[in-house]
């Protein structure tokens, strides 16, 4: 959906917001683009992403709204780039930089037949709600999807390991790993 250079502009505002000393509050709309608002306030305030914002932004016009399918795009994209850049921060490293964007257009995958979902805002892959919302939130778009169990494989688990309540990596038992997640999804405001 989104060219390449515009998905580096997008991953660049959400690296900015996580990083930034001192971020603009959650109401406040820094960039008159929709696209980069979301990823800003994703991207910083997460927790206080509301039904109503998702509302209202998908149903604003260009730039200030959003298709529902973008918004997914911009959630893919800024899932990818902040947990890194938390991690790196985190631990002392450099802050790993933003690759250059490839040249042509967009794919425009998206999933074969879309459905509305009571467990997300967004449309997802048919059939819905056969799954937990988190893991059919970017079903709407392969691409963003397949990425986000790419990056759960090598930061958590893949999703056939989440079905074995015993795997663990050889480091932390699962209910460990589980109370580390948990904490941290309680840190970070992330709730679902």
């Amino acid at each position: 959906r989104f060219t390449a250079e515009r998905r580096c502009q997008i991953a660049a505002v959400a690296r900015e917001a996580y990083l930034a000393a001192e971020p603009s509050p959650p109401w406040v709309r820094p960039y008159g683009d929709a696209a980069l608002d979301v990823a800003y306030r994703l991207a910083r305030h997460a927790g206080t992403l509301t039904e109503e914002f998702y509302v209202q932004v998908v149903n604003d016009e260009p730039p200030a709204g959003l298709h529902p399918l973008d918004w997914v795009e911009v959630v893919g994209i800024v899932v990818a780039v902040v947990p890194p850049v938390a991690f790196a921060r985190a631990v002392g490293m450099p802050i790993p930089s933003l690759p250059q964007p490839t040249p042509g257009p967009p794919t425009g995958h998206e999933a074969a037949e879309l459905a509305p979902a009571e467990l997300n805002w967004v449309p997802v892959a048919a059939p819905a709600d056969r799954v937990a919302s988190v893991v059919q939130a970017l079903s709407a778009l392969p691409a963003e999807f397949d990425n986000l169990w790419q990056l759960a494989a090598a930061q958590y688990m893949s999703d056939a390991q989440m079905d074995d309540p015993l795997w663990n990596r050889g480091t932390l038992s699962r209910p460990q790993m589980e109370l580390v997640a948990g904490r941290l999804s309680l840190l970070r405001q992330c709730f679902f």
